[in-house]
């Protein structure tokens, strides 16, 4: 098994879900991927990742056909050492909408203990007025201890579009815990959007609670809604604006040594054959990092 530990000439390097899902995006019709998971798990592994993601629906699949033993041993024989899966929402929600989250929730719970996950991504939702702050703290406190209980980390991500829209947010939400499975995942995509420089993230950010990290590239001019853009229109590590080697550098001066999620979610990537896309996002990941 890799280590989970990186640096800035040994970066361990995550293809997230959907950089590995083919023509599956966030919210489709479903978000499962249309590829067989041995397949996903051979291009991962061919093309250099130390990590590899899955999302819920993929894993759903692999639980009713051959089983989440398989799908470790297929994982580990392919020299991949790093397992993330996501994605728990709603965890702050009441009534029916709550009966589903909690739903999903321990499915992913029952997923990342048997596959031995580094951690679950959580996020925030969408939302057209974020609830108050208060509500989240305490609702992801209680989350944060449930996960506790059985020895899984909780990433959790703030994005422009949720109740949590800032990275501050996001800190104060998580800070408010003392769980050691309370921990943030800062995705370059969603602070560059909200207008956080990449000096100013670093400064606030505490590092003993930064679980995971996530680049990737995009533009500041949005298409469509934030949602929109971003499952249409990030682009891979250095060919966009949000200059994602400045973003890794001050990562690493300011402490992070865990690994790299590399999420390129887009139009271009899903319409781009499986290998040639991995290659590609890992190929501009890699050139993002000091020699």
């Amino acid at each position: 098994m890799q280590s989970n530990e990186s640096t800035g000439q040994n970066p361990q390097l995550i293809a997230t879900c959907w950089t590995s899902a083919g023509d599956a995006a966030p919210l489709g019709p479903t978000e499962c991927s249309p590829l067989a998971i041995s397949e996903r798990i051979a291009a991962v592994a061919e093309t250099g990742w130390a990590g590899i993601g899955l999302v819920h629906d993929d894993l759903l699949v692999v639980r009713d056909s051959i089983g989440y033993e398989e799908l470790g041993r297929q994982i580990k024989a392919a020299g991949i050492g790093i397992v993330e899966v996501e994605f728990i929402n709603g965890w702050w929600s009441t009534g029916a909408e709550r009966k589903a989250a909690d739903k999903v929730q321990a499915e992913l719970f029952e997923a990342a203990t048997l596959l031995g996950a580094r951690h679950i991504k959580v996020g925030a939702g969408n939302a057209g007025e974020p609830l108050p702050i208060s509500l989240m703290t305490g609702a992801f406190s209680d989350l944060a201890d449930q996960a506790a209980d059985v020895g899984i980390r909780l990433a959790l991500e703030a994005t422009p579009f949720s109740n949590l829209r800032t990275t501050a947010e996001a800190i104060q939400v998580v800070t408010a815990s003392d769980s050691p499975s309370a921990g943030l995942m800062i995705d370059i995509w969603h602070t560059a959007k909200s207008g956080l420089s990449h000096e100013e993230l670093w400064n606030i950010t505490p590092m003993d609670r930064v679980f995971a990290v996530e680049i990737d590239d995009g533009f500041h001019k949005t298409d469509g809604t934030l949602f929109e853009d971003t499952i249409n229109n990030r682009a891979y590590c250095g060919r966009g604006d949000f200059d994602p080697a400045t973003f890794i550098k001050l990562a690493l001066e300011a402490g992070y040594l865990g690994p790299w999620g590399v999420e390129i979610i887009s139009r271009e990537h899903r319409s781009t054959p499986l290998r040639e896309g991995l290659q590609r996002a890992f190929d501009t990941a890699v050139a993002s990092f000091p020699g």
